[in-house]
């Protein structure tokens, strides 16, 4: 892939982008920033990281990976897909900031929606013949990302409702968030950690893939219903839906032992360690939470908690999805791991952890009535900590 540093460089710009205006929503709760909502630059943040930073990272290293493996498939179509989704995502950044939902941002909000189907579709046709253990868990991924969509035309229609259909709005937004998240990043990341072991010369058996990948696809497309447990419903489906936690459990016991049985440790360096584990802790943790939340007396407070609820969204998004493509990429450039790269991702990890025990902490206090008044200034100081680490992390890659 001739062009792949200069997207790749697109890419780790817009994590940068994603943590700058993380910044801004920090300094607006300690102090206030003029001229900005911070509903808006939330809704900026988070539809930017979505689509600019780790959607624009899995079409890259998918196109990259079909452009060594499949030399016949004309990869202008996923060109024209990657302009496509930048074009939506910078048009959310602004928009979305300049005054949240309105129609222009939900034009370019389909702009990227319409992107995501494409990929599918393209996906499908090129690796029709194909069953490569990775392709099954791209190929799901890319199910998730469309099939996520419910939740948007559910927002867009229940958005001028919002007071009559309240519920229905809010379960809409899970929905999407949940099929996001679980579905389209989870299983796009494990298709292209599976591409990352082939070329180490670790390949996991046709049998095993197929048993992980059954239980984690059914335990994910059942497991929606883990995300509104805050509705009523009967108690029958509590014991369901703890079921189907222990069942994506297992899933991911069984695909973290494999690894733990490979070779993958011995071919890295430190950092490449350090990234593997935390980034596979937040895995497993990511289950584990998920399971608790089905008990009734835990979930009440799991998701009345908006600190518990953005707590959660970041171990998978920024402990996890993020982490992985960092480690993605060391694995993809040929780079000497100076000093300054070292520094840059020890200190992006010392920041997203940080960023995790504060907003936790915030949670478990509030349920309790302890006062944290000082969480929103360590907030802040933990997001500038990322903010610079992934700067200097950029400078540190030296892409030409």
């Amino acid at each position: 892939m001739k062009n792949f540093n200069f997207w790749l460089k697109i890419c780790v710009f817009n994590f940068f982008v994603v943590s700058v205006v993380g910044v801004m929503m920090r300094y607006n709760m300690a102090f206030s920033l003029p001229g900005f909502t911070h509903k808006f630059m939330q809704e900026s943040h988070s539809h930017f990281a979505f689509y600019g930073w780790v959607s624009a990272g899995i079409f890259l290293f998918v196109t990259k990976y079909l452009s060594e493996n499949y030399p016949k498939i004309n990869l202008k179509k996923y060109q024209y897909l990657m302009i496509s989704n930048q074009i939506g995502s910078y048009g959310m950044l602004f928009t979305f900031l300049y005054g949240g939902y309105f129609w222009l941002s939900i034009v370019f909000s389909s702009i990227a929606l319409f992107t995501g189907f494409a990929y599918f579709i393209f996906l499908l046709i090129d690796t029709k013949s194909n069953k490569n253990p990775e392709i099954m868990w791209l190929k799901s991924g890319a199910f998730f990302a469309t099939f996520s969509a419910i939740g948007i035309f559910g927002l867009a229609y229940f958005s001028s409702k919002k007071e009559e259909f309240d519920v229905l709005f809010r379960a809409s937004t899970y929905f999407y968030l949940h099929y996001q998240y679980n579905g389209f990043f989870i299983f796009s990341c494990i298709g292209l950690l599976l591409i990352s072991l082939k070329k180490l010369g670790i390949e996991i058996e046709e049998k095993l893939n197929k048993t992980i990948f059954y239980l984690l696809f059914f335990g994910c497309f059942l497991g929606y219903g883990l995300s509104i447990l805050w509705i009523e419903m009967n108690p029958i489906f509590y014991g369901f839906f703890i079921l189907i936690s222990i069942v994506q459990l297992f899933g991911a016991i069984l695909f973290l032992n494999w690894i733990r049985k490979t070779d993958l440790f011995n071919n890295q360096n430190f950092i490449q360690k350090l990234l593997i584990s935390v980034f596979g802790f937040a895995f497993i943790l990511k289950f584990l939470l998920q399971g608790l939340s089905a008990i009734p007396a835990l979930g009440v407070f799991a998701f009345s908690n908006i600190n518990i609820v953005i707590a959660y969204l970041h171990l998978v998004l920024l402990m996890g999805i993020s982490l992985f493509l960092i480690w993605k990429i060391l694995q993809l450039v040929e780079i000497e791991f100076n000093k300054l790269l070292k520094f840059s991702i020890l200190l992006l990890v010392f920041g997203i952890v940080c960023n995790e025990i504060v907003l936790a902490l915030s949670g478990i206090f509030s349920i309790f009535y302890i006062p944290f008044l000082s969480a929103k200034y360590w907030l802040l100081f933990v997001s500038v900590v990322i903010m610079f680490s992934i700067g200097i992390f950029i400078k540190s890659l030296k892409l030409n």
